[in-house]
């Protein structure tokens, strides 16, 4: 089965690692489609979330959950932590992955109280910065064979 068949185990898995809370949106709404997409372009990473979910899912079915939804969160926290120790590498990208989906998206940004416009090209102004002297570097001349000679 695919990571975008188990989209949903995906986003419960993803609102464990960065919950819904204080108005923010939780993993599973903002760096879904990131995570699948990070996963389509790499079979390393589609190979290690694959095995993990898959360890997700059978270790909330061994608890007698009918799979992670059933699962209060508190729960769901317990249950990724148990499966960590076996499964370290698939926690580490998840982890990564969410992180960089999450923490760049305008919604996150916006809500953190920053700007979320690009720093170039049309965006923040860069601070005017005094350049070094170069002369010294201009003086000595090329450094370099020219082709050909």
């Amino acid at each position: 089965m695919s990571l975008a068949d188990r989209r949903d185990l995906l986003a419960l898995v993803l609102d464990v690692v960065i919950p819904a809370e204080d108005g923010f949106p939780g993993a599973g709404t903002i760096a879904l489609d990131h995570v699948l997409a990070a996963a389509a372009a790499s079979g390393e990473l589609e190979r290690l979330l694959s095995g993990g979910l898959d360890a997700v899912d059978k270790a909330a079915r061994a608890d007698g959950a009918s799979g992670l939804v059933m699962l209060a969160p508190d729960d769901r926290e317990a249950l990724l932590r148990r499966v960590e120790p076996s499964h370290a590498a698939f926690i580490e990208a998840l982890v990564r992955h969410a992180y960089d989906a999450y923490y760049s998206h305008p919604t996150v940004i916006a809500r953190l109280g920053l700007d979320p416009r690009p720093i170039h090209p049309r965006g923040h102004a860069p601070e005017p910065a005094e350049l070094p002297d170069l002369s010294r570097v201009t003086a000595r001349g090329p450094i370099y064979r020219r082709a050909g000679c």
